[in-house]
């Protein structure tokens, strides 16, 4: 994708330099760095995960996912499919150093479980991949959203902070990006799913009336590699509530 002046807007933001204040965890298991990169939840943007960095331990490097059509990418037009999405990112995944742990909130792990398939085939499997609060595509029919009364129903049902929908033009940026997400969401169907032998976690939080302990589980199917499921306090987005919880679940993940 491109911006408006005709050069290409980087898909990832890194945040750093890393933290090794006395609120890192400290990461006694790990041998060697290792590239973090995660997706957003629907309609968000590579910002929400740039409080992690002071929660993480210096040899994670960390990026988050900017889609188009939010933040510096804001005059692009969103792209409203996964293979879209994930054809957009892939190149500068594929420049980052190994090893690479990929995290897919909420809709954003449709993204990450589907760029596991790209970088399995491409021989540069992940080290993991880490779920937090997400349905396993295809397992739960959806419908891409008709009107904006439907995104607004989806968005609450989500526990998302509805304070802003009243503020001028906020509805006007934000809907066509959460419409593009919905509707990628609403029709990938994941090809497949016994290449990835990548390790996953899923997580979900013990509140979270959408994505359930029962509904975490069902990531079993799509993968047949090591695979756990792991309880976080909090609602469907706990990783922005419980930021210290959901580090110190992932930082633990990779230490086993």
């Amino acid at each position: 994708m491109q911006n408006h002046a005709g050069r290409r807007s980087a898909p990832l933001r890194r945040f750093g330099p890393p933290s090794t204040g006395p609120t890192a965890h400290q990461g006694q298991g790990a041998a060697s760095r290792a590239t973090l990169v995660c997706f957003p939840s629907a309609g968000a943007g590579a910002t929400g995960f740039a409080p992690w960095r002071r929660l993480l331990p210096e040899w994670l490097d960390l990026y988050g996912h900017v889609g188009p059509g939010r933040e510096e990418r804001g005059r692009e037009t969103p792209l409203s499919s996964v293979e879209e999405l994930v054809d957009d990112v892939l190149p500068d995944v594929l420049a980052l150093p190994d090893p690479l742990v990929l995290v897919g909130h909420s809709f954003g792990a449709a993204l990450a479980y589907e760029l596991t398939h790209r970088l399995t085939l491409a021989g540069r499997p992940p080290m993991r991949l880490v779920v937090l609060a997400a349905v396993a595509p295809g397992a739960t029919a959806l419908q891409p959203p008709k009107n904006d009364h439907e995104i607004e129903l989806l968005w609450n049902q989500l526990g998302a902070n509805s304070a802003g929908l009243s503020r001028p033009g906020f509805r006007e940026w934000l809907f066509p990006v959460l419409r593009a997400d919905f509707t990628a969401q609403a029709a990938y169907r994941p090809a497949r799913p016994s290449y990835i032998t990548t390790p996953v976690t899923v997580m979900y939080g013990d509140e979270d009336q959408v994505v359930t302990a029962e509904e975490a589980a069902i990531w079993r199917t799509l993968c047949s590699g090591p695979f756990e499921v792991v309880p976080v306090p909090g609602g469907h987005f706990f990783p922005q509530a419980e930021r210290a919880a959901t580090t110190g679940a992932l930082v633990r993940a990779l230490e086993r």
